[in-house]
C-alpha cells in the first residue's frame, strides 16, 4: 500500500511538472509575441501603442518574468513620446516616468543583458530633466557620469533621485569642493579651463575627479580634444577611463574620432566596451560607420555583438541592408541571431522584404524560428504574405 501511494504521488508530481512547463512555455511564447508587437510599434514610431503593449506585458507577467528587455523598451518609448509632446509639464512627467521604469529594471535586474542600455538611456533622460530645471536629477550625472556610461560602478550610478533607492556616495570635503570647482569651470573661459582639466584628467589620483574632468572635457567641440580622448581610450591604465573616453569619442561626428573608434573596437576584447561602440557606429550617419556595423553584423566572432549590430542596422530602414541581412541569415545557425535578422527584415517592409521572409520560411527547419517569420508575415498584410499563410493552413 505504501509503495502504491509513493508511485501515485510521483506520477502526480510528474504530471504537475509537465503541466507547469507547458504553461510556462505558452506564457513565454505569448510574452515574446507581445514584445515583438511593441517593437513593431517602436519601429513605426507609434510610441503610445508601444507603451500600452509593454505596460500590459508588465501587468500580465511581472517585471522578473518579462526580463529587462520589456522595461528598457518601455522607458525608451516613454522618453520618445515625451520628445513628441508640446505640453512641457506633460513632457517632463513622461520623462520622469521613463526614469522610474529604467530604475525598476536596473535595481531589480542588475545582471540583465539590457541593464547597460538602460543605464545609458537613464543618463540621457536625466541630463534633459536637469537642463529643464529639475536639479535633483543632476545626481545621476555629478561625480559618476563616466562610470555610469561605462558601467564600471557595480549596481549602477553612484547617486540618484531622492526616493528612488539611489544614494550618493559620501565624499570627503576636499573632493566635494573640487567637484563644485569643476562645475564652475563650465562657466569660465574655456581656453583657461582646458589645460586645468587636461592636467586633472591625466594626473588626478581620485577617480571621481578624473571621471568628472573627462566628462567636462568631452563636451568641448574643440578638435584638440580628440587626440586626448584617443590617448585615454587606448593607453590609460584605468578601465573605466578607457571605456568612458571611447564612449565620448563615439558622440563626436568627425572622421578622426570614427577612425580611432574602429581601431579601438578591433583591438578590444571587452564586450561591454564593444557594446557601447556598436551603438555609436549604429547612431552615426557616416558611410564608414555603416561599413563597420555591416562588418560586425556579418563577421564578428561574438554572437551578441552580431545581434546588436543587426539591430542598429535595422534602424536605418535602408533597402540596401536587405542583402546584408539575407547573407547573415544564410550563414548562421544561431536561432537568436536569426530572430534578430527576421525582425530587421520585417522592419524594411515592402514586397522584397515579404518575399524574402516567405523564402526563408519555406527553407527554415527550426520551428521556433519559422514561427517568428510567420508572425511577422502576418503583420505585413500583403497579398503575397496572406497567400503563404493560407498555404500553411490548407496543408
Amino acid at each position: 500500500m505504501k509503495t502504491t501511494k509513493i508511485i501515485t504521488l510521483a506520477l502526480a508530481a510528474a504530471l504537475l511538472t509537465v503541466g507547469l512547463a507547458s504553461a510556462q512555455s505558452k506564457e513565454t511564447a505569448e510574452r515574446s509575441k507581445e514584445i515583438e508587437l511593441a517593437k513593431k510599434a517602436i519601429a513605426q514610431k507609434d510610441w503610445q501603442a508601444a507603451i500600452e503593449v509593454l505596460k500590459k506585458v508588465e501587468a500580465d507577467y511581472g517585471r522578473v518574468v518579462t526580463g529587462g528587455e520589456s522595461l528598457y523598451w518601455l522607458g525608451y518609448s516613454l522618453d520618445r513620446l515625451a520628445d513628441s509632446l508640446d505640453d512641457m509639464e506633460l513632457k517632463l512627467d513622461k520623462k520622469k516616468e521613463a526614469i522610474e521604469k529604467l530604475n525598476q529594471m536596473i535595481e531589480t535586474m542588475p545582471g540583465d543583458t539590457w541593464a547597460r542600455d538602460a543605464k545609458l538611456l537613464r543618463l540621457e533622460v536625466a541630463e534633459e530633466l536637469a537642463k529643464s530645471g529639475l536639479s535633483e536629477y543632476r545626481s545621476y550625472i555629478n561625480g559618476a557620469v563616466a562610470a555610469a556610461v561605462a558601467g564600471g560602478v557595480q549596481g549602477g550610478v553612484e547617486g540618484g533621485v531622492a526616493g528612488s533607492g539611489w544614494q550618493k556616495k559620501p565624499l570627503d570635503p576636499d573632493t566635494e569642493l573640487k567637484l563644485v570647482a569643476l562645475n564652475a569651470l563650465l562657466e569660465m573661459d574655456k581656453d583657461k579651463a582646458f589645460p586645468i582639466l587636461e592636467k586633472m584628467v591625466r594626473g588626478e589620483q581620485k577617480p571621481e575627479l578624473r571621471e568628472k574632468a573627462l566628462f567636462i572635457l568631452s563636451q568641448s567641440k574643440d578638435p584638440k580634444i580628440v587626440p586626448i580622448l584617443v590617448d585615454l581610450a587606448t593607453k590609460d591604465p584605468a578601465p573605466k577611463i578607457r571605456q568612458n573616453a571611447a564612449f565620448w569619442l563615439g558622440q563626436r561626428s568627425d572622421d578622426e574620432s570614427l577612425a580611432a573608434l574602429i581601431k579601438i573596437y578591433d583591438a578590444s576584447d571587452d564586450p561591454k566596451l564593444k557594446e557601447n561602440l556598436i551603438m555609436g557606429f549604429g547612431q552615426s550617419r557616416s558611410e564608414k560607420a555603416l561599413a563597420k556595423i555591416v562588418d560586425i553584423a556579418k563577421n564578428d566572432k561574438d554572437p551578441k555583438a552580431r545581434e546588436r549590430a543587426v539591430f542598429w542596422l535595422s534602424q536605418r530602414k535602408s533597402a540596401d541592408a536587405l542583402p546584408v541581412f539575407l547573407d547573415i541569415y544564410a550563414k548562421t545557425d544561431n536561432p537568436k541571431l536569426k530572430q534578430q535578422v527576421i525582425f530587421a527584415i520585417a522592419q524594411n517592409k515592402g514586397p522584397k522584404a515579404d518575399q524574402a521572409l516567405i523564402e526563408m520560411a519555406r527553407k527554415e527547419q527550426n520551428l521556433d524560428v519559422k514561427k517568428q517569420i510567420v508572425f511577422w508575415l502576418g503583420q505585413s498584410k500583403s497579398e503575397e504574405a496572406m497567400k503563404y499563410i493560407r498555404e500553411i493552413l490548407e496543408k
